[in-house]
């Protein structure tokens, strides 16, 4: 028991320092879109060109996933966390004080690499470092961060911008990516008070820093189910974000311009997101495979009612928060599996995962923009859940391998790793 350490063995104050570095970077990304217009003015330039900002923000995040987030499986991830939240901070602080569109976006770009290397790998480090009868826990507060930031980082950072300048926005998440350097930094492992780290098996230990990164990465995505959860991911969030990309837009259709009822329909969308602090532990005692193919099958209705209901605000509050719920588990669960599913190759795969969300982000509003100015919501609902339901019948499969290699393939069950682990902590 350490320091940090709850009555359960929980490392409290690690998992925070984690949920506050995601809460920053989904801030980071997501409060450029109020604070354009401040910004064009400043720089004297157009909307249009400073919302490329957000373009290489993410696409940056993209190449950050694939280039960095795979140094954690050579190196401490510890360390790692730290220079990555530090390179974020230097990239705010870019932006904050920037004198031109190219210093800022310069910035942006550098804020999205840190971002990319950031994120997966505090996943990562959760599957590494966190006991498995927590992990889901500690990973569904962790994804949760995502919708705090949209809740409550979106609005706070628009506020200063309106009240002070939009350069304080920048300014005060900085100040929160130094706390969590620091607290990553000081937080050491090993037997230190504030360590939180189990000895690891041997597999864990394996060299990798000979083998070239091509083939390291296809050894990743060649192991057992990581393919298969990394597709899932990427239908999963393609299917997310072409819905929500457009919720706004389909919400001011029904609500009339200016209508505050916009603003809290996508609050209760929030809300329901950030349930994943208590269903994380649901699925821990029932099962991370079977609750994942279970809401992936209820995800699919949800998408085709949503815009069926959205005449009747009562059942669209409904729909709305259980379908932040059930996204916000299924999020949860894909990246729990990841991590779990190579000790060897952990943050390679979560790189993966990264990559796959991104890319998701990227082509959602793209391919399927046209299809709603086109056919409007209710068109956009079904070509949504037609790419979850495939999502849906590749968890299933993913699912069913897993049932043969436990079983042997003879329905003779085989004591896994997890099993094991969750045996000696029992």
């Amino acid at each position: 028991m350490t320091g940090e350490e709850g009555a359960a063995g929980f490392p409290v104050l690690t998992v925070l320092a984690l949920m506050a570095g995601i809460f920053a970077v989904g801030s980071e990304e997501l409060v450029v879109s109020p604070l354009l217009v401040d910004m064009a003015t400043s720089f004297d330039t157009t909307v249009a060109v400073m919302a490329l900002s957000v373009s290489a923000y993410g696409i940056s995040t993209a190449i950050g996933a694939l280039l960095f987030a795979p140094l954690g499986d050579r190196f401490s991830r510890r360390l790692s966390l730290t220079i990555g939240m530090a390179a974020f901070v230097s990239g705010t602080l870019m932006c904050a004080f920037a004198t031109g569109p190219g210093v800022f976006f310069t910035g942006r770009a550098l804020a999205g690499l840190a971002t990319g290397a950031f994120v997966p790998t505090a996943y990562a480090f959760v599957g590494d470092q966190i006991s498995y009868r927590h992990r889901a826990k500690a990973m569904g507060i962790l994804v949760s961060s995502w919708s705090i930031s949209l809740v409550l980082g979106v609005p706070v950072g628009s506020f200063i911008g309106q009240w002070a300048n939009w350069r304080w926005t920048f300014g005060l998440l900085s100040v929160l990516g130094v706390f969590v350097a620091c607290v990553m930094l000081m937080a050491k492992t090993g037997a230190g008070p504030a360590g939180d780290e189990a000895p690891q098996p041997a597999q864990d230990t394996a060299p990798v820093s000979s083998q070239k990164w091509i083939q390291s990465a296809a050894r990743a995505f060649l192991a057992p189910k990581v393919g298969l959860y990394v597709l899932a991911t990427f239908l999963n969030m393609l299917g997310f974000y072409g819905m929500y990309t457009f919720l706004g837009s389909a919400m001011q259709y029904r609500f009339g311009d200016g209508s505050s009822m916009t603003g809290i329909m996508i609050l209760l969308y929030g809300l329901g997101f950030a349930t994943s602090f208590v269903t994380g532990r649901w699925a821990d005692k029932l099962g991370k495979e079977r609750v994942l193919v279970a809401l992936l099958g209820g995800l699919v209705p949800a998408l085709v009612a949503i815009p069926l209901v959205a005449a009747w605000t009562p059942l669209l509050v409904v729909c709305l928060f259980f379908w932040g719920a059930m996204q916000s588990l299924v999020v949860t669960l894909l990246s729990t599996l990841l991590s779990e599913s190579s000790q060897q190759y952990r943050g390679t795969v979560l790189a993966f995962y990264s990559l796959a969300t991104n890319l998701a982000v990227a082509l959602g509003a793209a391919l399927l923009g046209p299809l709603f100015t086109e056919y409007g919501f209710s068109a956009l609902g079904w070509v949504c859940a037609g790419i979850t339901l495939v999502a849906f019948v590749l968890s299933g499969w993913a699912q069913r391998r897993g049932i043969e290699r436990a079983t042997g393939g003879d329905g003779a069950p085989v004591r896994t790793l997890e099993a094991k682990v969750a045996g000696s902590e029992d």
